[in-house]
Order: C-alpha cells, then sequence, then structure tokens
C-alpha cells in the first residue's frame, strides 16, 4: 500500500486537510514534516503535534523542518490565518517530535520505500528540497510529490504574480521542479474554484474532526467579516489523491523565478517537460468530497 508524508505549515486550511486525509481510510499517513511558512516553525510544529492530539492522532509521528528557506527569510501569514496560524485556540498537547530532521527523515522514508512513497506538500518546499539537494537519487525513489503551490495562468495572492508557498521560497520550489521526480503541480489555477461560503450549512454532527473544522472555519470567517469564500487550497490537494479524475493537467516544464518584482512566479512551459500541471476541476465534485471528509 501506498505511503504519504504531508510536509506541511499549519496553517488553518492545512488543518483542514488533515481532517480530510485522517478521515481516508485510502491514505496511510505515515508522518507529518514541518516547515515555516502560514507561520514560524515553533508555531507550525506546535500546530501539527497540537491538531494530532485533538484529532486522536498523538501517534503520529511529527517531524520538524526548516525555520528559514533556501535563500532569504519566510513572509508569514498570521494576519490570514490568525494569532499562532489558526483562526481559533486548540488545547496544547504533550506531544513532542522526533529527534530526526525532516529533510533526513524524507531521505531515509522515501529510500526504505522506494517507488512506494507519496509526499504531499502542502507549505513552502523547503524540506522537500533539501532533501533532493542531499540526496539527488530521491527522485527515483518517490512515487510522487503532489505540490500545493503556484500559479500559473492566474495572478498570485501574496503579490500579483506569485502565490504563497512558492513566493516564500522559489529556489526550493525549483529544486524540486528541475530534480526529474514525477510532481503534480496543484495550483490557484484550480485551487480558487473549490471553497467554502460562509453562508455554508456549518453544523456539526457528533464527529469531534468535523466539530473542529466548523470551528475552524467559521473561526476563518470571523477574522475575515470581509470575505465570503474559504478557498480550500490544501484541501484540494488531498482530494486531489483521493479521487484523481477530479483533476484536468496538462505536462510543463515549471520554473519560478527567484528574485525580483515577480519573485514567486511560476511559468510553465507546456512545449516540454513532465510535470502535471493542474489547469482545471471538477469544483462541485471536490467540494463535496472536502465536505464528506470532515467526518469519518
Amino acid at each position: 500500500m501506498t505511503k504519504y508524508i504531508i510536509d506541511t505549515d499549519p496553517g488553518t486550511d492545512d488543518a483542514v486537510a488533515f481532517i480530510n486525509a485522517l478521515n481516508s481510510p485510502e491514505l496511510d499517513v505515515i508522518a507529518l514534516t514541518t516547515v515555516g511558512g502560514n507561520a514560524n516553525l515553533d508555531d507550525t510544529t506546535s500546530n501539527a503535534l497540537d491538531l494530532m492530539a485533538l484529532l486522536g492522532r498523538s501517534d503520529m509521528p511529527v517531524y520538524r523542518g526548516a525555520d528559514t528557506p533556501l535563500t532569504g527569510e519566510f513572509e508569514y501569514a498570521y494576519d490570514f490565518h490568525g494569532p499562532g496560524g489558526l483562526s481559533v485556540p486548540i488545547p496544547e498537547s504533550q506531544s513532542a517530535t522526533r529527534p530526526e530532521p525532516a529533510a533526513a527523515y524524507i531521505q531515509e522514508a522515501a529510500l526504505r520505500r522506494s517507488g512506494d512513497l507519496v509526499i504531499i506538500a502542502l507549505g513552502p518546499l523547503t524540506n522537500v528540497g533539501q532533501a533532493l539537494i542531499d540526496r539527488p537519487d530521491l527522485r527515483d525513489h518517490v512515487k510522487e510529490i503532489i505540490v500545493m503551490g503556484g500559479a500559473v495562468e492566474v495572478p498570485g495572492n501574496i503579490t500579483p504574480h506569485a502565490e504563497f508557498n512558492t513566493y516564500c521560497d522559489p529556489r526550493a520550489a525549483n529544486v524540486v521542479f528541475e530534480s526529474g521526480a514525477p510532481v503534480s503541480l496543484i495550483g490557484l489555477d484550480v485551487c480558487r474554484q473549490v471553497f467554502f461560503t460562509r453562508e455554508g450549512d456549518w453544523q456539526a454532527d457528533e464527529s469531534p474532526s468535523e466539530r473542529l473544522a466548523v470551528r475552524l472555519i467559521k473561526g476563518w470567517f470571523d477574522i475575515h467579516p470581509d470575505r465570503d469564500h474559504f478557498d480550500l487550497c490544501d484541501p484540494l490537494a488531498i482530494a486531489a489523491v483521493l479521487d484523481p479524475s477530479l483533476i484536468q493537467y496538462r505536462k510543463a516544464a515549471v520554473h519560478a523565478i527567484e528574485e525580483g518584482e515577480q519573485k514567486g512566479r511560476t511559468i510553465a512551459d507546456y512545449n516540454s517537460g513532465d510535470i502535471n500541471v493542474a489547469l482545471g476541476v471538477q469544483a462541485h465534485r471536490a467540494t463535496q468530497l472536502i465536505r464528506d471528509r470532515l467526518k469519518p
């Protein structure tokens, strides 16, 4: 059975993605690896540990990753996600991270499960990029790297040109794009079409995971009274694994601009390359799948 690592910077929509993944018996998630991005590394790591405890999965290994990108500094998104990186406070767990650094664990897991490991990257690609820099042959051992990131044919969400994750570490993005590993890029071209609305039916049943998701989503709308849509970027990456027919891809070579005014812009050349670039989505079906997987 294919195994999955979720590389993550939680983040409210990361938390919803965790709920979807853990409520999906098709996905055998073996670990979380954390990275700075939506919040600083201390906060994203604490959020991962606390969310796993709250969801009854304190047994899930969590590996602490990069606190800075390969070059430069992270630009955090507390104003978007809320204090500490989440839209509502959650109880602190007593869990601890595993001692191994995230990039080293990714290498070890890929080599141990050669051809049977999928990395779902929901944050900046620093951990995955570092793992590939240290072990370029990793490209031959991972089954797929699913990247939530990029804005190819649409405007960005952190600048007019760039999507947040790619903007945070465009160098790492290029390491992944140029590695030769099988990569699927699920960016704003499709993510903005899949969302929950403020007026949605947010009555939680007796499922703890659904109650948590509803709290997070309602809390996010409370933080953003001027917004009517909660984009399901990270949950869509999970949905794309659960049902690949939801996404329409086009093969391309992809490059991220690493500096200057257009830093983080992702450019696709459809005349070459083997990266699957998501350009279409069955939005209603994807939204319904995400909603359904909020509960076991």
